[in-house]
């Protein structure tokens, strides 16, 4: 069974990118993969050099970075919008540095975003890839009831797609 991680780059609980990551985890169920959300992501902080030391890192930085080591893949969820969302910016920053070593990089990833367009959903994919990741599903974005077989069945194959990819 593959094991996926999914990050959630949009701050609530009840936020429309955390719903689709529930309905992910239930999708990914039925097609034999594992998909665990990282919880308090959204206290995460922007990436500063300042900050990333030993002494000084926050928790969540740790648990995002070891956890994504860990992950065969990452699923980002992310919003639609006119501006890439702090969250969704600040995630990809603390996976991609130290550019040395970046935690993403070589790592199969799916950017999913909730909302029309694909322009945010772009942008992070060639974040991603500028880190290193290798992903294999971008333009993934969903506008359709969660209840729809077909919004189901996108988020399935792009899920596969992932998880086929380690």
């Amino acid at each position: 069974m593959s094991y996926l991680l999914a990050l959630v780059a949009e701050p609530g609980e009840n936020s429309a990118s955390q719903q689709l990551a529930i309905e992910a985890q239930r999708v990914a169920i039925r097609n034999s993969i594992d998909v665990v959300s990282l919880a308090e992501l959204d206290t995460l902080p922007t990436y500063s050099a300042a900050i990333d030391t030993e002494d000084g890192r926050p928790l969540i930085a740790n648990q995002l970075r070891r956890s994504t080591l860990e992950a065969d893949g990452v699923l980002l969820f992310a919003a639609e919008g006119a501006s890439v969302p702090t969250l969704a910016a600040s995630v990809i920053a603390w996976l991609a540095t130290p550019e040395s070593a970046p935690t993403v990089g070589g790592k199969p990833v799916a950017v999913i975003t909730v909302g029309p367009g694909e322009v945010i959903n772009q942008d992070l994919a060639d974040r991603l890839r500028k880190a290193g990741a290798d992903v294999v599903a971008d333009g993934v974005s969903i506008t359709g009831s969660w209840s729809d077989p077909d919004t189901m069945n996108r988020l399935g194959d792009t899920m596969i797609a992932v998880a086929s990819a380690h």
